[in-house]
């Protein structure tokens, strides 16, 4: 529970064995206390939430812990019915554990940002890469802001070990750059475990909150600014769905002037990433994405040569998106109405999720493409949000266990960006 500390265990401790021990008033007196002392002294930490219950239950123990027998057997149950709902608690939603990597190298990070350039505003970002140094534990979540919330909230305390600042791993080659792509109002740490897994495995991966798309980009100097989108978009009617595409239209050229800035800054304009300065090889660029994020790295890959490879992790395709070179498409279980012929009647989100099914179909007829289909994951699980809680359905991102579904993921992606980006750097 939130990393099973000792006093999680402690505390649990306390209050099922408070209720059978003598009866005396000293007896009961000293157990509540040491409860109480236990439950205060870890409450100020990530799980107090969580330890109400058994804070409760020992309190109650203590309250009715007298000769009478049915308080003794009330404190009881109120006592065991605590413990057991912390333990319940704890286990259903513990706090994130990074999965381990599956490439030979640590992984560091560093944050940067881009001044604004003209009517275009200040860029944040944040490249994950490989490093010798095995990195200090940093927060998952480097702005807390960004947690979800309640009862998922721990991500923001989660820690994983990666290196801030590391130095990046000592190679006369240049390494690959990939660009992860967030999703419709989400951010650039959405994906931090797919990211810091591709990193392990010798690439530099960079993630940039787009202003006005992501749900919240804070600056080095305390401002914020949040989406300007809705948070859902509205598929009800043809109309609705002309305007999300239109929408997407005008979001697909902001990002791509971001990109654009962000490459010039890695390649050394206006002295912004010293760190990565001369290491990265703008020759063997791809780029992937979740859900919009990944609609996007499909349109890049159609329109912009430099990027050599993308990955799409159910996002919908939209109209004109066939890329050059490889790609890999990930899909959440199909419904099943999605393989029979269209029936009059069909709802316009229906007709564009079609649409959007016969587009990749065609995409596919090209070179080197793959689609991995996720039965039994929802559209939440190609995201750090599979992580929320060891029950899928919980966290709403499917039946499959985080640590089946992370390891297909990752291990298609890694696999799937060594083919078309890894080799001989210059």
């Amino acid at each position: 529970m939130n990393g099973s500390s000792w006093s999680d265990w402690l505390a649990c401790g306390l209050v099922v064995v408070a209720p059978v021990l003598p009866s005396r008033r000293g007896s009961s007196l000293a157990a509540g206390l040491g409860l109480g002392a236990v439950a205060l002294a870890y409450g100020m930490g990530d799980a107090k939430e969580w330890l109400l219950p058994v804070a409760v239950g020992g309190l109650a123990a203590f309250v009715l812990g007298s000769r009478s027998k049915i308080r003794r057997i009330l404190g009881a149950a109120m006592a065991l019915g605590g413990a057991a709902a912390t333990l319940v608690l704890g286990w259903a939603l513990p706090q994130p554990v990074l999965p381990e990597w599956q490439g030979p190298h640590q992984v560091g990070t560093c944050r940067f940002e881009i001044p604004a350039e003209g009517v275009e505003p200040r860029l944040v970002a944040q490249a994950w890469y490989p490093t010798e140094a095995k990195g200090k534990f940093s927060r998952w979540l480097a702005d807390q802001g960004l947690a979800p919330k309640f009862p998922f909230h721990h991500l923001a305390k989660a820690m994983v070990p990666i290196g801030v600042d590391a130095p990046l791993l000592a190679t006369p080659q240049r390494f690959p750059v990939i660009f992860y792509e967030h999703s419709w109002t989400g951010h650039r740490a959405e994906n931090v475990a797919q990211v810091s897994d591709l990193a392990s495995r010798g690439f530099v991966v960079i993630a940039v909150d787009h202003p006005g798309q992501a749900s919240r980009v804070r600056y080095v100097d305390g401002s914020v600014v949040t989406s300007e989108l809705p948070g859902s978009p509205d598929f009800s009617t043809q109309a609705k769905v002309d305007e999300f595409l239109a929408l997407g239209e005008k979001c697909f050229a902001a990002r791509d002037r971001n990109l654009e800035r962000t490459v010039r800054a890695l390649n050394g304009d206006g002295d912004t990433v010293t760190r990565l300065t001369g290491r990265l090889d703008f020759q063997r660029m791809g780029i992937f994405g979740f859900s919009f994020g990944g609609s996007y790295a499909l349109r890049l890959c159609a329109t912009n040569p430099l990027f050599r490879a993308g990955a799409n992790e159910d996002g919908l395709c939209f109209p004109g998106e066939d890329p050059r070179g490889p790609f890999l498409f990930f899909d959440s279980e199909l419904p099943p109405w999605l393989g029979l012929a269209a029936v009059p009647g069909e709802s316009a989100e229906e007709t564009l999720v079609r649409q959007a099914e016969a587009r990749l179909q065609a995409a596919m007829v090209g070179p080197a493409r793959k689609r991995v289909v996720m039965n039994g994951v929802s559209h939440l699980g190609f995201s750090d949000a599979i992580f929320r809680s060891p029950w899928p359905r919980l966290s709403k991102t499917g039946k499959r266990p985080a640590k089946e579904v992370h390891e297909r993921i990752s291990r298609e992606l890694g696999e799937f960006f060594e083919a078309a980006l890894q080799g001989d750097g210059k």
